[in-house]
């Protein structure tokens, strides 16, 4: 069995050959990576939206066919169809996590850092271009007052440096796939915001914050990057926030939206190009708190959750999103807690007034009593993942009435689903529970090992 992505990162099986054999062990002398125009000041004249590249209806038949392949010993590419396999990185990959994070929107180039494992470290930024099966840039993320290899603590500013780079959404292509904003330390004792553009190999420093920029979400038009700024990153009981950002590309300038007093930011979606949701950590109150809307043309806020609450998730196609409460939170507002259990809130939740619904107004309410420690969104369907005690308990998706509970099957229940990019097919894999399985659109249950 095989899935096919389109350039993505999944490999199951390829027609009965196992991957040992179709990859060697040895390590392929590389191509020269070619050079880099760093332009390290803040921009200051106005920078033209680049136009989207060709979709992938247009792209080559070999690069529809490519596979990429992360191993210990590097990053391979592997056509399925010739069943050929090309070294194109001899680098360990360290970040993303989310290997589909480094995949550009149109297929054609992937993105990682290495440089954190080992004696040593020396953190650098590596985008492949998959058509041409080559790296087109290897940059070194850290600069004079962050050397790599140094050693620091906790408050240090190469020590937190080192944590922006790392943290989860450190880089992030845009929407049509013509740049990658990343957070580097390349300039000053700060990490601050960075883009590099394939088409000419250029990289450009956007931001000059006091704090360490991390948590990187493009705008759907590709006109605005939001980000957060960090004093430090805490040892595991959150973060020292400084700022809640904007940087807007055709004004070049980053606009500061909010001075953050939380532990910690978690960026949920953009509603449109000029607003999105967020809520905010406190480890004094022990969880999530402060679910607001925020506009970034006129700076207001709408608080929709100031109480607390455990896990949250949001469907930005339908305007609907799911939170749940699954502890007795008392210290996160003014606010009595919220009882237990699943809850629903945005716009497509009907506020009533005297005359009936009140339009372009943002409702809450109860949904279920269910205890959810976790909620996901599978954005291929337009599903919400709810997980209990025993991991994946329930699966809700919208029907003709409201948002009903999709039948999981008993060989996959309590384990992760990891629907392909069309959705077709889903790999259900758990770290608590033995066996990999594959459904097609969550069906036919297949048991891989």
């Amino acid at each position: 069995m095989h899935s096919r992505t389109s350039g993505g990162i999944t490999y199951l099986r390829i027609q009965n050959q196992s991957l040992k054999g179709l990859i060697s062990s040895r390590l392929e002398e590389q191509p020269s990576t070619p050079a880099v125009s760093i332009n390290t000041p803040l921009p200051e004249e106005e920078v033209q939206i680049i136009s989207q590249v060709e979709t992938l209806e247009t792209q080559s038949d070999v690069l529809a066919d490519t596979i990429l392949v992360v191993t210990s010993s590097g990053i391979w590419a592997v056509n399925e169809q010739m069943h050929e396999t090309v070294q194109i990185s001899n680098d360990q990959l360290d970040a993303p996590w989310n290997l589909n994070d480094g995949m550009s929107p149109d297929k054609k180039f992937f993105a990682f850092i290495t440089g954190f494992s080992g004696a040593s470290v020396n953190p650098m930024l590596v985008v492949l271009d998959i058509e041409n099966k080559t790296s087109i840039l290897q940059l070194e993320l850290t600069g004079p007052n962050t050397q790599p290899g140094m050693e620091g603590t906790h408050g240090d500013p190469a020590f937190e440096a080192f944590g922006a780079i790392q943290s989860d959404d450190s880089f992030a292509w845009s929407p049509d796939g013509t740049r990658l904003a990343f957070v580097a330390a390349r300039d000053g004792d700060s990490a601050d915001v960075y883009l590099f553009t394939p088409t000419d190999i250029s990289v450009t420093r956007l931001s000059d914050e006091a704090g360490h920029a991390a948590a990187l979400h493009w705008s759907p038009d590709g006109q605005l990057l939001q980000y957060t700024s960090v004093n430090t990153f805490g040892t595991g009981a959150g973060s020292d926030m400084e700022g809640l950002w904007i940087y807007a590309f055709q004004s070049n300038q980053a606009q500061l939206l909010e001075v953050l007093k939380s532990n910690g930011e978690d960026f949920l979606a953009w509603t449109d190009s000029s607003q999105f949701w967020i809520n905010s950590f406190s480890r004094t109150c022990g969880g999530a708190y402060n679910l607001r809307i925020v506009d970034v043309i006129s700076y207001d806020q709408q608080v929709i959750v100031d109480e607390g609450f455990t896990a949250v998730a949001y469907d930005p196609e339908n305007k609907f999103g799911m939170f749940s409460v699954a502890y007795n939170y008392d210290n996160c507002s003014s606010s009595e807690p919220l009882d237990a259990g699943l809850r629903i809130f945005g716009e497509s939740v009907p506020v009533l007034g005297p005359d009936g619904p009140i339009a372009d107004e943002i409702g809450g309410s109860k949904f279920e009593p269910t205890i959810a420690y976790g909620i996901g969104f599978i954005p291929q369907r337009n599903l919400f993942t709810v997980y209990g005690d025993e991991g994946l308990q329930y699966i809700y998706y919208k029907g003709q009435y409201g948002y009903n509970s999709l039948e999981i099957l008993p060989e996959v229940k309590g384990f992760v689903s990891y629907p392909s990019a069309t959705g077709d097919y889903w790999i259900w894999a758990s770290r608590g529970k033995t066996g990999l399985w594959v459904t097609e659109d969550n069906s036919n249950p297949v048991e891989l090992s």
